[in-house]
């Protein structure tokens, strides 16, 4: 479950340190505001859509070893529910992920935590605050490290603030456009997590009886 939990954030410009250091004062407010402005837009951006689906290919890699972990399957934001992640493969499982908790069910069995008892369903929240472009949550447990932007394709670079999440990894990129195309999470120990969402859309705009009674799991 902590592959697909990790999987859930924000693609760098190349701006370095030493770059915005040798910056006069008057230089970096400009910079500041141009970036804040380009991340308003981003979140708007997103925040425009309720329900989005997706496919997803989410690829863990892991330092030392020559292989890559992948899964696969279907996602679905509402922005009023939650995100529910389908996995197809290599098991088949349902993850339902709310503001209060993480879900899991397979045929056999079903297990949930509370968002506020594991530090991985906190990090998991922050997809969803994400995918709502909900800017002020995403700034008290973000530093933008860059953004470049236009209404065809965005791209976020953001490190955490909180020791929870450094202590978790290093870095997020998010890419997309009118929704999240693209996710790399550089973990501590440099290994990573990317997740790659291909056919989004935003129809049917209400969700399913099936897709509403797993959210109601999680309620």
């Amino acid at each position: 479950m902590t592959h697909l939990v990790l999987a859930l954030f924000c693609c760098s410009l190349g701006l370095s340190t030493t770059a915005l250091q040798a910056q006069s004062p008057v230089q970096s407010n400009v910079q500041s505001q141009m970036q804040n402005n380009d991340l308003n837009k981003i979140f708007q951006q997103l925040a425009a859509t309720a329900i989005v689906r997706a496919n997803f290919e989410q690829k863990k890699q892991l330092t030392g070893v020559n292989k890559s972990f992948v899964s696969n399957g279907s996602v679905v934001f509402s922005k009023a529910e939650g995100v529910l992640w389908k996995m197809q493969r290599p098991v088949q499982a349902d993850l339902i992920v709310t503001q209060h908790k993480l879900v899991q069910k397979t045929q056999r069995s079903m297990s949930q935590i509370a968002v506020d008892k594991s530090p991985y369903a906190s990090v998991a929240t922050m997809f969803l605050q994400l995918m709502a472009g909900n800017s002020q949550a995403i700034a008290q447990n973000f530093d933008v490290v860059s953004v470049q932007y236009t209404p065809q394709q965005w791209k976020i670079s953001l490190t955490p603030k909180s020791n929870l999440f450094k202590k978790l990894f290093v870095r997020v990129d998010a890419v997309g456009g009118r929704y999240v195309d693209h996710l790399l999470i550089t973990e501590q120990g440099q290994n990573s997590t990317a997740i790659r969402f291909t056919g989004q859309s935003s129809q049917p705009q209400q969700l399913t009886a099936h897709e509403n009674a797993l959210f109601q799991l999680a309620k």
